[in-house]
């Protein structure tokens, strides 16, 4: 003879099953900040991670843009460590250039970047400049598809430094492939900048697992406001 079961216990069990499927994915909007920036991933939840989720359940995206800056910033900087090497192709840096070369000539600038970094050059001179994609140029909308998008062309090589950095160049990820692939409408050309190694302040090369919390900061510019940095993007025909 067999048991029934009751509609209370069927709802009891139904919760449990939903609590440990948010044990395994950390990204909720009820997950602290703290828990999801401090959340060391195992293989088999590396590869069920998606960055359009990771970000659209983040528990930031609630927030006023700038409390949610403020907060982002704030907990990059506690969980991570600065580097002073030069930035390789592949890798996604917070840091701060307050001072710019050509500050002066510039009709705006970003004083914090967040870059995707796509190679390094050499000026006439022999000097070297790391360039590269600054995120904050581009609307929230525009980095998320960035991001995804990025992600998932590039899956393998961001896989490797899920959980920590790598200071290790991946040349596959280049401007001339993310402008191929990324689509027009993007106008990817907008966000691309050149930086002087030795002018960047400390600088924070970031682990996969922390880009949702890095998806939320916004640029700190300088002679413009966001609204107007977003407008310059709307026009923008390059």
């Amino acid at each position: 003879m067999g048991f029934k079961v009751t509609r209370r216990e069927k709802q009891v069990e139904q919760i449990k099953e939903q609590q440990e499927e948010e044990k395994k994915l950390p990204y909720t909007r009820q997950t602290s900040l703290h828990d999801i920036d401090r959340y060391i991933y195992d293989a088999d939840s590396i590869e069920e991670f998606r960055m359009d989720e990771a970000i659209s359940n983040h528990p930031l995206s609630h927030r006023p843009t700038n409390v949610r800056s403020k907060m982002a910033y704030s907990e990059l900087l506690k969980v991570c460590k600065p580097t002073t090497k030069y930035l390789l192709p592949g890798q996604i840096v917070l840091f701060g250039y307050s001072e710019p070369k050509y500050k002066e000539e510039l009709e705006y600038y970003d004083k914090t970047p967040l870059v995707l970094f796509c190679g390094i050059t050499r000026t006439e001179d022999g000097n070297i400049r790391e360039i590269g994609f600054n995120l904050h140029y581009y609307p929230p909308r525009i980095r998320a598809r960035i991001l995804n998008i990025t992600y998932e062309l590039f899956k393998t090589h961001f896989q490797k430094s899920f959980n920590d950095p790598q200071h290790k160049p991946a040349g596959f990820i280049n401007y001339k492939a993310l402008k191929t692939m990324l689509k027009r409408n993007i106008k990817i050309a907008f966000g691309i900048k050149m930086y002087i190694p030795v002018l960047r302040g400390k600088s924070y090369v970031l682990p996969t697992r922390l880009l949702p919390t890095a998806f939320y900061t916004e640029g700190h510019f300088s002679k413009a406001t966001l609204a107007q940095v977003q407008k310059f993007w709307r026009e923008f025909r390059g």
